[in-house]
C-alpha cells in the first residue's frame, strides 16, 4: 500500500472514531442497568430495591430502576466531535437517581382519580404539602476509569489497525 493509502486508512478511522467511542460509553451506561452495578477502579452493586406492601409480584422481581425502562433507553449521544463526546438523557429524574437524593421537596397541589375498589365518584384534589425523600444513589453515567480503560484500547486497536 502506498503512503497516500496509508494516511488516507488512517483518516478515515480516525473521523469514525468518535462515534464509535461514544456508541461504547453509551453501551456502558446502559449495561449499568443490565448488571445493576457502577464500575470504577472497583465493582459498586446498587442497593437493592425496598418491597411495597400489596405490590405484584411481577413487579417485586424487575430490574433496579426498571420500572419502564424510560431512564436506560433515553441514554443517548449528546453531541461528538473529534475534540469532546457527551452522552446523556433528558428524563427529569435520571440526576436524582444517578446522584442520589435526600432533603425536602415542595410538591404542588394536584388532582389524581380515585381508586377503581373506591364506590365514590370524581377526583381527589392533594393539597400543596413538603414531603422528604431519601433517594439511594445508584450511579449509571459518569467518569469510569474502567471506560476510560476500554476506550483507550479501542483507540490503539483501530489505529494499529488502520496502521498495518
Amino acid at each position: 500500500m502506498s503512503f497516500d493509502g496509508k494516511i488516507y486508512k488512517i483518516s478515515r478511522a480516525l473521523d469514525a472514531l468518535p462515534n464509535r467511542l461514544a456508541a461504547r460509553a453509551v453501551l456502558f451506561s446502559k449495561n449499568r442497568f443490565r448488571q445493576e452495578n457502577w464500575v470504577d477502579t472497583s465493582v459498586e452493586p446498587w442497593k437493592k430495591r425496598n418491597s411495597i406492601p400489596g405490590e405484584s409480584k411481577k413487579r417485586a422481581r424487575r430490574g433496579i430502576l426498571r420500572d419502564t425502562g424510560r431512564l436506560m433507553r433515553s441514554i443517548r449521544k449528546i453531541y461528538v466531535s473529534r475534540q469532546m463526546i457527551i452522552i446523556g438523557t433528558d428524563v427529569p429524574y435520571a440526576q436524582v437517581h444517578n446522584e442520589g437524593f435526600k432533603g425536602t421537596v415542595n410538591v404542588p397541589s394536584f388532582k389524581r382519580k380515585r381508586p377503581d375498589r373506591s364506590n365514590k365518584k370524581g377526583d381527589i384534589t392533594v393539597k400543596a404539602h413538603t414531603k422528604q425523600l431519601d433517594i439511594t444513589k445508584r450511579q449509571f453515567m459518569g467518569e469510569s476509569q474502567a471506560l476510560l480503560n476500554r476506550l483507550e484500547k479501542m483507540v490503539l486497536k483501530d489505529i494499529t489497525n488502520a496502521i498495518k
